[in-house]
């Protein structure tokens, strides 16, 4: 790990440390994520990949877009796409529509590399 990416990410590192203490995420070696499964959810926070249950292919490919979205923006990353994924996926929850279409979720879909959904 690179300190200085470490540190260009540091708001969403420490909130991935607590995310993953908090739901006892244990560490998956073979696709580098942390699963729980104390909760469902899938989320992308610096250097850390957390889900709740099962993850698909094309989850882990969208939250390595996130990931990469992180890398790009650093601080700004929280309040960039953070904020405006978590106030969609409770908004999509009331009003029903694709959350993927949002503009941060399509970008995430594009840098992972997910084709089809």
């Amino acid at each position: 790990m690179n300190i200085l990416s470490y540190l260009w990410q540091l708001p969403q590192n420490l909130l991935g440390l607590a995310v993953i203490r908090f739901t006892h995420a244990t560490h998956n070696e073979t696709n580098d994520t942390w699963t729980t499964s104390r909760y469902r959810f899938g989320v992308s926070l610096g250097n850390y990949i957390i889900f709740g249950g099962h993850a698909s292919n094309t989850s882990i490919k969208h939250e390595r877009g996130h990931q990469k979205q992180s890398m790009i923006l650093g601080w700004l990353y929280l309040i960039v796409i953070g904020l405006p994924s978590a106030i969609g996926n409770l908004l999509r929850r009331i009003f029903v529509f694709d959350y993927y279409k949002q503009p941060w979720e399509a970008w995430a879909d594009r840098l992972g590399g997910v084709t089809t959904r």
